[in-house]
C-alpha cells in the first residue's frame, strides 16, 4: 500500500503529555547508527510478541508469541487505552515510541530483512501516530518531503525509499505500530477512515530547486569528506535535500559522486557498503 494518511485520533493532549512526561524516564535503545546523522534515534517497546523489551533491533523478536504490553507500556495507560479503541491490536506485532531531535535519517528501505518469514510474522503494516510533533519534522519518500500532524493515522510504504528529519532540537515522538500481512489494512483500523490515495498534496511540502552554485558547494565537499566526517558529510547532504528540490536519488547520487571525486577509495568503499545495507539487503 502507498503511503497515506488514514484518519485522525481524538487524543486528550493534557493526558497524553502527562504520559510523555513520564516516557522520558523509561529505557530507550539506541540502534541503527549506520542511518543516523545527528543525535540518536532512539525507541522504548511499548507492546511485542511475548511483551518483551528486546534490544531495539525488531527482526531478534519471537514472533510466535502473542502480543503484550511490557513493562513500559503498562506505564502508559491513557495511550494503551487510545490504541487498544482504535486498532485490531490482536494483529499487533510491535508498538514503539519512536523519539527524534536533531537528526537525519540516511535514505533507506525497511523490511528487507523479512522478505523470507511466513506472514504471520512478517511485519508489513506501518502505522505512524506523532504525539509530539512541530514544523522542523520532516518526512522524504522519494522525491517527496511531507508532514504528519499531531494525532493523524499514516500508513508508509517503508518498501520505498525514505527518510524522516527534525531540523531542530524539538523533541519529536511517535508512535510506530507494525502489523502482520495476515489481514487487509483496513480491517485493522476502529476509528473513522477517511483514508487519502496519496500523500496528501496539503501535507506536502514545497521547496525552490537547487542552483547550480548550491550543487556545485555540495559537491565541493569532496575536498574534506574522510571515514572520520562521512557521517556528517552525508547529513549536510541529507539536510540539504530538505530544503532544496536537488531532483530524485539526489542524496545517494551526490554522496557517491562526493565519495568518487575525494580519490579515497575508504570512503568510496564505505559508501557502497552503506548503499548496500540501507537499500538492498540488510541481517537485521
Amino acid at each position: 500500500m502507498r503511503t497515506k494518511r488514514l484518519g485522525h485520533l481524538d487524543i486528550d493532549e493534557s493526558r497524553l503529555s502527562k504520559e510523555l512526561e513520564r516516557s522520558i524516564r523509561f529505557t530507550y535503545a539506541e540502534q541503527y547508527a549506520e542511518f543516523q546523522c545527528g543525535l540518536p534515534w532512539k525507541t522504548c517497546m511499548l507492546w511485542s510478541r511475548g511483551g518483551d523489551i528486546g534490544d531495539g533491533v525488531i527482526a531478534r523478536h519471537d514472533t510466535s508469541q502473542p502480543s503484550q504490553a511490557t513493562v513500559f507500556g503498562e506505564q502508559l495507560p491513557y495511550l494503551r487505552q487510545v490504541v487498544e479503541e482504535s486498532f485490531a491490536i490482536e494483529h499487533l506485532l510491535f508498538g514503539r515510541l519512536v523519539v527524534m531531535s536533531d537528526n537525519v535519517l540516511v535514505p533507506h528501505r525497511d523490511f528487507v530483512e523479512f522478505t523470507e518469514r511466513s506472514a504471520d510474522d512478517r511485519a508489513t503494516h506501518r502505522l505512524h501516530v506523532p504525539l509530539s510533533t512541530s514544523p522542523d519534522c520532516l518526512f522524504m519518500e522519494d522525491n517527496t518531503i511531507y508532514r504528519m500532524p499531531f494525532s493523524d493515522v499514516w500508513s508508509l510504504d517503508v518498501t520505498r525509499m525514505h527518510s524522516a528529519g527534525v531540523l531542530s532540537d524539538f523533541r519529536r515522538v511517535h508512535l510506530i505500530l507494525d502489523f502482520a500481512d495476515t489481514v487487509s489494512w483496513r480491517d485493522l483500523l476502529k476509528f473513522d477512515v477517511q483514508a487519502s490515495d496519496d500523500i496528501p498534496v496539503e501535507h506536502t511540502i514545497a521547496r525552490p530547486p537547487l542552483s547550480d552554485e548550491e550543487r556545485a558547494a555540495v559537491l565541493d565537499l569532496a575536498g574534506v569528506v574522510d571515514l572520520d566526517n562521512l557521517t556528517q558529510v552525508f547529513g549536510i547532504v541529507i539536510k540539504k535535500q530538505y530544503r532544496r528540490d536537488g531532483g530524485a536519488k539526489f542524496v545517494w547520487d551526490t554522496i557517491e559522486e562526493i565519495g568518487r571525486r575525494s580519490g579515497d577509495p575508504s570512503v568510496s568503499a564505505r559508501i557502497d557498503e552503506l548503499f548496500k545495507h540501507c537499500m538492498l539487503e540488510r541481517d537485521e
